[in-house]
């Protein structure tokens, strides 16, 4: 058994370490049409890791993520491919499994605070993820081009920021290949109930995610 987990935990890391890291285009893009192939896509596949922080808290997992519009089937895992985490949200149903429970609501954001204690924003995040910003989130572009941040500004997630890095060409189904972005990191800054922090100093949450692969189906 113990040989076993020495020779998982080996192949993980090496896998970790061949990871390429993606440069992003050579030369600038054209926003107008990038945004306009990223608001095309609705269905995609990707896999990396996600590490979150939370005042004092701090964990990581590796993430796998799938969409088709509104529904999606998102599952964290830890080094052995156990599952700690599986969030469905299939016709207006969303169905979330943790620590040996099942928990539904109508909308996953309850299900997610109740499991993470994050108030996460799906629905944005959805469009956050692509590179592509709200229409009234303010954003700042990088030396090509493409999202280098965002701030948002929608009512059910006022406050939280998001940067960009990495961005890799992907291939599309029609033949074609678009930018995405291959690392994100959202940060949002709340107070804790006036219970848990009497002097109501502010708690920053933040969310990290390294984007190994998408697939565009």
């Amino acid at each position: 058994m113990t040989r076993h987990l020495l020779f998982l935990l080996i192949m993980l890391l090496t896998v970790s370490a061949c990871t390429v890291t993606p440069d992003g285009p050579q030369h600038a893009v054209n926003l107008s049409a990038q945004l306009q192939q990223v608001a095309k896509v609705q269905q995609w596949e990707l896999r990396g890791k996600m590490a979150f922080r939370q005042g004092k808290e701090a964990a990581s997992a590796n993430i796998s993520w799938k969409t088709d519009g509104d529904d999606f089937n998102f599952r964290l895992t830890n080094l052995l491919g156990i599952t700690l985490v599986h969030l469905v949200v299939d016709d207006d149903l969303a169905t979330l499994e943790a620590d040996g429970k099942t928990y539904k609501d109508a909308i996953p954001e309850p299900l997610i605070y109740y499991a993470t204690g994050m108030a996460i924003p799906v629905a944005p995040l959805l469009s956050w993820i692509k590179g592509m910003p709200l229409a009234n989130d303010s954003y700042q572009l990088n030396d090509k081009g493409l999202l280098a941040s965002l701030e948002s500004q929608c009512n059910a997630c006022e406050g939280w920021q998001v940067t960009y890095g990495n961005y890799g060409n992907v291939a599309t189904p029609t033949g074609g290949d678009i930018w995405l972005p291959h690392a994100i990191t959202l940060t949002q800054e709340s107070p804790l109930p006036i219970n848990e922090a009497p002097s109501n100093k502010p708690v920053t949450t933040v969310l990290k995610i390294k984007i190994y692969q998408w697939t565009l189906p």
